[in-house]
């Protein structure tokens, strides 16, 4: 097939040329997926017939564990072992070549969706640049000045060269796994292939239901002898004769099948929960009493330091072990906290003192983040488990660095990582209201919280970071999702009261280093002496940023302001809280949330460029006339850039103080924050102009590259009122209808066509003037409409632009007065 299409779910996309511009990919390879699942189902159909069943066999087998007798439905009862043997090699065969083929229908999909993606994106951007493509030479240009046909033809050659790129990798990926897949196939059901199979979900207890490659897997097997099993392999793996194997495929099964069981609503068996739990009692009580470490821990060691153990059969092990108990300890499964090992609870409810946590308990800690972070990864535990372990890190980690030394941040970080998996756990501990509580800590959220968030984290706080992450990912979820969120974040909000969770989250006592702004301008290396949160660990402000843009109409809310010289109305002064579904923020407690997540420079540019698209969005629902001539969003808009001014303002105030070389934090966030909405400032020097631009996309993070930032715009500029006015005129012109007469009388090079349409670009940078004569352009088209008839309302373009900046401006103003009196 030609390299220039693609034929995925029956659809045939064709790849435009654009002048000589074509895309050259590698031949689209002639498969389909619905064929290759189809031919997966083929031999699952085939496996039912050998197994004497035409109706389904999947739901019947892939449950729970199941000798072979009662999975074939033929009476088999005469057979002897040997026969039987091979029924089951054949039948655990067709499964194994059923799954590879799933996964090969994936990979195929997945390269097909890829190649799609690629060929949209070139067909939506490429012919942008077509009309500019055919434009001949001007009569007069600047030395080193472009002509439209070479910006366009520059253009078109990236394009291209990036969407072959990345199409050459998808391809060649695809490639490799063809060929492990044609090995899996060639050499069989290997441990490695048919583990790998499990962990992506393309097997469960089906293979091992079907004899799988362990033909004596003890599917019945008594709990304590397999801790006999575990034991007795422990003490000499070389000479240990059995098949530890079998022992771990049942633990790892049995945590995939819990995870299906709860994701549809349903629990473990009595059998299941009995099995898990009566095997780790047998090991806890194999170990003995009084020993270091204790129980399960001291099992979980040998794991770990044996050196005979190959490292397949080590992780398996250990994946196993780690899903069982957080399955045992869940309460949505019939589990529960009590039915773990005594070891694992002592160690999960954390050490007694944290002025110093006892080395035995670090030590037992570490343990257990080894095994619990060897886990599958869709495997949670329950909730009174997580609450525990949660606050148990947050109190051992709540205290000055000094008071931690050698607390390390890989066994805490799977520990974290494991606890805050179950949301429950989390909304509990955020709103200090659940089912259960910490057995010392009570559901003590601020202690928590300032534990995990003043640690100096490998990650960067993105496990800690997991304990809020979920409340913007459900913010527009179903309804009883979003109505959890919005208690989290009420509650949440309201910590940012607490003059000593500020405090310690803007000083954590950590040092940072750094590229810094000199007062020559000039980046060089430096060091933030008792840095913020949000700096020591910039997941976390990346991950408070996105709770921002989640909640931004809240933020932006008027919600507790003062009106005038009456203040603040009644029922407004009750901090942050959820009513009648509502989630209203108090504007204190907003302005201290973010200034902490001021902190790291691509959350802050982050923020600042929402903050500035939110204001572009209500000045066009105003110019649309949606609302007539009402001025609520030129309100919220003001409120906002109000509180991101001096959240900025301070937080820049609070680096200069601590380190007189970082001069220029603000402004490198304003610039960098304008970037992020596609402008251009070094080629667009006058103000404003440069933060429009069609297709706005802020929310990728791979875009923020704040340390590589140099000021380059006013600082006054940067926030200043022109803003809105300029942002007012361009979208304003933006608007123009196609057929609007007065299209006519604008500046020749700001009017655009495309498709036979006229119109106005809203990116000054897709205008055609030379360099600095924008800012003219402008005024002459803006003075053009200015005192035209305002189509919304009874008065001129002019005075609706007034209307609307001033209501911003005034409230913007009074933001940044009221917060300088506090």
């Amino acid at each position: 097939m030609s390299g220039s299409t693609v034929t995925y779910n029956g659809e045939t996309i064709n790849a435009v040329s654009v002048g000589s511009f074509t895309l050259a990919l590698n031949p689209d390879p002639e498969m389909k997926v619905s064929e290759i699942r189809e031919s997966a189902e083929d031999i699952r159909m085939l496996e039912r017939r050998i197994l004497g069943r035409a109706d389904g066999l999947n739901d019947d087998i892939d449950s729970a564990a199941k000798e072979f007798t009662e999975v074939i439905k033929w009476s088999i009862s005469g057979l002897g072992q040997e026969d039987l043997a091979v029924w089951m090699e054949v039948s655990s065969a067709l499964r194994f070549c059923a799954s590879i083929t799933e996964e090969w229908a994936d990979c195929v999909n997945e390269y097909k969706k890829e190649r799609r993606r690629i060929i949209n994106r070139w067909n939506e951007i490429a012919p942008t640049h077509e009309e500019d493509l055919e434009k001949t030479e001007v009569a007069f240009r600047f030395v080193n000045q472009q002509t439209p046909s070479q910006k366009a033809s520059q253009a078109l050659s990236e394009l291209k060269g990036q969407l072959e790129e990345e199409e050459v990798s998808a391809f060649n990926s695809l490639y490799e796994r063809s060929e492990e897949l044609r090995g899996d196939l060639n050499d069989g059901p290997t441990p490695e292939a048919v583990q790998r199979l499990i962990d992506n979900g393309y097997m469960t207890w089906s293979y091992f239901n079907l004899g799988g490659d362990i033909e004596s897997l003890p599917i019945d097997l008594d709990p304590e002898e397999a801790s006999d099993e575990l034991i007795e392999y422990l003490n000499d793996p070389e000479g240990y004769d059995g098949d530890i194997t079998a022992l771990s495929a049942i633990l790892n099964n049995i945590a995939l099948v819990a995870v299906d069981k709860k994701n549809d609503g349903e629990k473990l068996t009595g059998e299941e929960l009995n099995f898990l739990r009566d095997f780790y009692a047998s090991l806890e009580e194999a170990v003995g009493e009084g020993g270091q470490p204790p129980g399960v821990l001291k099992i979980t060691d040998d794991i770990i330091y044996n050196v005979e153990i190959d490292d397949s059969i080590r992780e398996q092990l250990l994946s196993g072990l780690g899903g069982g108990l957080l399955v045992l300890s869940d309460e949505n499964l019939t589990g529960g906290y009590d039915n773990l090992p005594l070891s694992i609870r002592e160690t999960v409810e954390g050490p007694v003192d944290n002025n110093s946590p006892s080395a035995e308990w670090q030590a037992n800690a570490a343990t257990l983040g080894r095994l619990l972070g060897s886990a599958n990864a869709h495997v949670q535990g329950g909730e009174e488990f997580s609450i525990n372990l949660t606050q148990s890190l947050g109190y051992a980690l709540d205290g000055s660095p000094e008071d931690h030394p050698y607390m390390s941040s890989w066994w805490l970080e799977s520990l974290i990582d494991v606890s805050t998996r179950n949301e429950d756990a989390n909304h509990a501990i955020l709103t200090g209201e659940g089912k259960y509580e910490h057995p010392v800590h009570g559901l003590d959220p601020e202690m928590t919280l300032r534990g995990l968030y003043t640690f100096d984290w490998e990650d960067e706080g993105a496990a800690a970071s997991g304990i809020t992450d979920w409340i913007w990912q459900q913010s527009d979820g179903e309804g009883w999702e979003q109505e959890r969120a919005k208690e989290a974040m009420a509650s949440f909000m309201e910590l940012f009261d607490s003059p000593e969770f500020v405090d310690a989250l803007s000083g954590t006592g950590h040092d940072v280093e750094g590229k810094v702004t000199n007062e020559m301008g000039e980046l060089v290396d430096g060091t933030w002496h008792d840095a913020s949160a949000g700096l020591v660990n910039p997941e976390l402000a990346w991950g408070w940023s996105e709770l921002f843009v989640a909640y931004i109409d809240e933020f932006s809310s008027g919600y507790g302001l003062d009106i005038g010289s009456t203040g603040v109305p009644d029922g407004q002064r009750d901090g942050s809280k959820l009513e009648d579904g509502r989630l209203y923020l108090d504007p204190h407690q907003r302005e201290s949330f973010l200034q902490l997540a001021m902190g790291d420079g691509d959350a802050a540019s982050y923020i600042y460029a929402e903050s500035i698209n939110f204001n572009m969005e209500r000045i066009d629902e105003f110019i649309q006339g949606e609302n007539g001539t009402s001025t609520e969003g030129a309100v919220e808009s003001g409120v906002l850039r109000g509180l991101i001014d001096r959240a900025l303002e301070q937080e820049a105030a609070v680096r200069e103080t601590k380190n007189n070389q970082d001069n220029a934090y603000e402004q490198k966030v304003t610039t960098n924050g304008i970037d992020l909405l596609g402008s251009a400032i070094s080629e667009i020097p006058y103000p404003g102009a440069s933060v429009l631009s069609e297709g706005i996309k802020v929310s990728l993070k791979e875009n923020a590259e704040f340390e590589t930032v140099f000021a380059g715009q006013n600082l006054t500029n940067a926030t200043g009122t022109w803003e809105a006015k300029e942002n007012f005129q361009l979208l304003t012109l933006g608007s123009l209808e196609s057929g609007d007469p007065r299209l006519a009388d604008m500046p020749s090079g700001m009017v655009a066509e495309r498709n036979g349409e006229k119109f106005i670009p809203v990116n000054p940078s897709d205008w055609e003037f030379e360099p600095g004569l924008e800012s003219i352009a402008l005024d002459d088209a803006w003075t053009t409409i200015s005192q035209d008839k305002w189509p919304h309302g009874e008065m001129n373009y002019s005075d609706a632009m007034g209307i609307f900046t001033e209501a911003y401006s005034d409230t913007r103003e009074k933001m940044n007065e009221e917060n300088n009196e506090d």
